[in-house]
């Protein structure tokens, strides 16, 4: 545990050193909701529904900008090469999923503040904020072990991190469609009527979380 502590230590200075780092992920993000309030809400309303998609939507795009960023930089400094020497694949993989967690976690409040600034049908209220992560926090724990298996994969490809949307995107239909749909019906209908599609995108996370920590000690090298 000790180790994983300091893993996710190191990787978030590491994250830090990328690229415009985390100000970049905030500044995406914070363009991408003003664009959509000018175009949308401008004309008309959106209804909660439709933010709940475009949520989503800009979490998506915000996890391969990161993993992205993150993995650009790892290679080019060469830790995780270093790294490998004396930590097991599987543990230099949960550190990383970990610290994308947390970034996109900590990215999703500051998306879920500017929606309730700007579009007035997402609801301010802190009982109704909660209800907004109850399925989001767990679809972007797939997103973050999918995103950093991918990555890997990506690297030792040609291709390098043009070949990652082209991975991420279909793999990651599956939550997309359980989570956005789960979170709809939260609108109307108690969290026990939604306990199953709450508990299959835990099990989602799960099969990501085995299958990257698989193919990253199958595929790492001596």
């Amino acid at each position: 545990m000790k180790a994983i502590l300091a893993l996710i230590r190191k990787e978030f200075r590491l994250l830090g050193k990328a690229s415009n780092g985390i100000l970049s992920l905030l500044v995406l993000v914070s363009a991408m909701v003003f664009l959509f309030h000018y175009a949308l809400e401008r004309n008309g309303k959106i209804d909660l529904v439709a933010l709940i998609g475009l949520k989503w939507a800009i979490l998506f795009v915000a996890s391969f900008v990161l993993v992205g960023q993150f993995t650009w930089e790892e290679r080019e400094a060469g830790g995780g090469t270093a790294s490998r020497l004396f930590i097991s694949p599987w543990v230099l993989y949960f550190s990383k999923s970990i610290l994308v967690f947390i970034a996109l976690s900590a990215a999703a409040i500051y998306l879920m503040g500017l929606f309730a600034l700007m579009f007035s049908a997402f609801p301010a209220d802190i009982n109704e904020f909660g209800r907004q992560i109850v399925f989001f926090f767990p679809g972007l724990l797939c997103l973050s072990f999918l995103g950093v298996c991918l990555s890997h994969i990506s690297l030792s490809s040609r291709l390098k991190e043009i070949l990652l949307p082209l991975l991420l995107v279909p793999l990651s239909i599956p939550v997309f469609l359980y989570g956005m749909e789960a979170e709809r019906k939260f609108i109307s209908q108690p969290f026990s009527a939604l306990a199953g599609s709450f508990s299959l995108i835990l099990a989602f996370a799960v099969f990501y979380g085995s299958m990257g920590a698989l193919l990253v000690e199958m595929t790492s090298d001596e």
